[in-house]
């Protein structure tokens, strides 16, 4: 393949890459490829079919934003909302004074604040996970130029001596002058090469070399001149393929291949970041959580004690032991949680810190990580359209279904000229000198004394089935790496639709789950205060307070859950668009051939 052209799919993946399918599939139409006219034809309405298809099942209306969809509240509720919202646990007791108990050690855990950003930077620089990746990437990086030393120049150079001393058969009794008195060898030979060898894209292999021998015949010194002899040779030879082998589609190949397997490793790089963040993002959001699940633990048990307290005061005259009994066992129960919650507190701060891999906060230590950030419950404007078109841009998971195409063609291009007979041209040309010193032999050499040299080596096996099945094996993953890739579409649009559908219903389902909350507190409200007017207050009645206390609990960890599943969901949605590098800010550093770090 020429350096001009390049392949065709790998500047698919540039265009896909830099954002926008439709540019991409103009690029095909209107750029030179290796493939034949008509499998590059073939590939081009698969790749635009596969996502125009699903683009036109795709309604084109204005950007929607979130909606509650939920019933508005009674006027004598919306009128006392925000003494409804002093009712109950309160989230902002989840801070650096919670009481998360004493630490593995029996000390009590100095406090170390986090914010969510600061969560996700610090993962994306020490993850080990990624770290991982990174030197994955970088051995792939490497693997170019490993692939592309394949053509550097070789030099070679070498000495030899050899002694001769040989006796050889005489020949008698013929008619003529008389023979030399021995006939024997007697020899003394030095010889000095040196060459420079360089592989060309074409698949031609050229050589230059020049020799030098010295030869000193020692037992006929006056028969020979010069004695010694100095002979030189200045050659250059060429090998070249005519057919199988022949071209730089085929010789360079395994270049392709491994720029191929390094942009691979990119995107897996980039997609392991995605998967990060949200991961990050969610053990985070899991530690809010269960800071919060201890303040309602807490608030359970001191609203427990505050009801078991009245009931105790009260056994001398309407409460039986029984009915005391079971408010202490309520009590005792909700005391559990609150170890239970305090454990789960320090399990989801160990799970974030192994994320984060913090040198500042190693999983070892034992530290009380107080988030600094909590969900936001705005709603969001979202154009499933837009989203869709971005995914198709920029989605790792299309980057490597074009990068999967890209080196089926190129092995289909290999296994195509593999089909071919073996003819290959061999020449060589030397210019040889001779004197009796080596300046002089070297001097000699003008072009009086040329030797040629050329052949044509001609093979092919009968019936050629292994490279006709090799084809076939190749034109096949061609086409499975074609469907591959319509899997790959079908895929990034299922993932932003099902993000969105996240995001819209998690919207909803926060006013939904708050009005649950502050229907619940008004449900408690009413009750304390008929507690405070009635001259007498039974069991059953503070035991109806205990259900109430439960049921308000329950709902503020219903609306809590569903403002960490709508944050979630939008950080789906960044991941299903490739977006979320950039919108947290972060610059993708990967390794080059070269060795050198360059952010992308």
């Amino acid at each position: 393949m020429s350096e001009s052209s390049s392949f065709a799919l790998q500047g698919l993946f540039t265009a896909f890459s830099r954002g926008g399918w439709l540019a991409s599939i103009l690029w095909i139409a209107g750029c030179a490829s290796p493939l034949d006219g008509q499998a590059e034809d073939d590939l081009k309405r698969s790749v635009q079919a596969s996502v125009e298809r699903q683009l036109q099942e795709i309604p084109e209306f204005a950007p929607q934003v979130t909606q509650a969809l939920v019933d508005p509240l009674a006027e004598d509720f919306a009128q006392r909302r925000e003494e409804l919202r002093e009712i109950g646990p309160q989230v902002d007791r989840a801070g650096s004074g919670l009481d998360v108990g004493l630490g593995i050690d029996g000390t009590t855990m100095p406090v170390a604040s986090l914010s969510l950003q600061g969560a996700l930077h610090s993962a994306v620089r020490h993850n080990l996970g990624i770290e991982q990746v990174r030197i994955e990437q970088g051995i792939a990086a490497a693997e170019i130029v490993r692939a592309e030393a394949v053509f550097d120049a070789v030099v070679g150079a070498g000495v030899n001596f050899a002694r001769i001393d040989q006796d050889s058969v005489e020949v008698v009794g013929l008619p003529g002058p008389s023979l030399p008195a021995s006939s024997a060898q007697d020899l003394r030979q030095w010889g000095f090469t040196t060459d420079v060898t360089k592989r060309l894209s074409s698949g031609a292999v050229v050589q230059v070399g020049m020799d030098l021998e010295q030869q000193e015949v020692l037992n006929q010194p006056g028969l020979i001149d010069p004695n010694p002899a100095w002979t030189s040779a200045i050659t250059t030879g060429l090998s070249q393929p005519l057919l199988r082998g022949f071209g730089s589609d085929v010789n360079t190949s395994n270049i392709q291949l491994a720029r191929n397997n390094d942009r691979r490793s990119v995107v897996r790089l980039q997609n392991n970041l995605l998967d990060l963040l949200v991961n990050v993002e969610a053990a985070y959001w899991n530690l809010v959580m269960a800071r919060q699940q201890l303040v309602i633990a807490d608030w359970l048990v001191i609203e427990g004690e505050r009801i078991r307290d009245i009931l105790d005061s009260r056994r001398g005259f309407d409460t039986t032991l029984a009915q005391f009994a079971d408010a202490v066992a309520t009590v005792e129960s909700r005391k559990t949680r609150v170890i239970d919650a305090r454990r789960s507190v320090s399990q989801a701060a160990d799970q974030l810190k192994m994320l984060i891999n913090d040198p500042a906060l190693p999983v070892g230590g034992e530290v009380d990580l107080v988030p600094a950030d909590f969900m936001v419950d705005e709603p969001m404007q979202y154009d499933l359209r837009d989203s869709v078109t971005t995914a198709l841009g920029h989605s790792p998971l299309m980057d490597l279904a074009v990068l999967s195409i890209d080196d089926a063609s190129i092995q289909e291009i290999v296994a195509r000229n593999g089909r071919l007979p073996q003819l290959d041209l061999a020449a060589e040309i030397s210019w040889m000198g001779l004197a009796g010193s080596a300046g002089s032999s070297l001097g000699n050499i003008n072009g009086e004394y040329v030797d040629y040299v050329m052949g044509l080596q001609f093979s092919q096996a009968v019936g050629n089935r292994a490279a006709e099945s090799v084809y076939r094996q190749a034109r096949l993953q061609r086409s499975a790496a074609v469907i591959g890739y319509r899997q790959a579409v079908q895929q990034v649009i299922f993932d932003v639709k099902s993000s969105i559908r996240d995001i819209k219903a998690g919207y909803a389902l926060i006013s939904q789950a708050r009005n649950f909350r502050l229907a619940q507190a008004e449900n408690l409200r009413a009750l304390d205060a008929l507690r405070r007017t009635l001259a007498a207050l039974t069991p059953e009645f503070l035991n109806l307070l205990f259900q109430r206390q439960e049921r308000l609990a329950e709902a503020q960890l219903q609306e809590l859950k569903a403002m960490v599943d709508y944050n979630l969901a939008v950080a789906d949605l960044e991941r299903a668009t490739g977006k979320g590098l950039e919108a947290n800010n972060i610059d993708l550093l990967v390794v080059e051939a070269s060795g050198e770090n360059n952010g992308r």
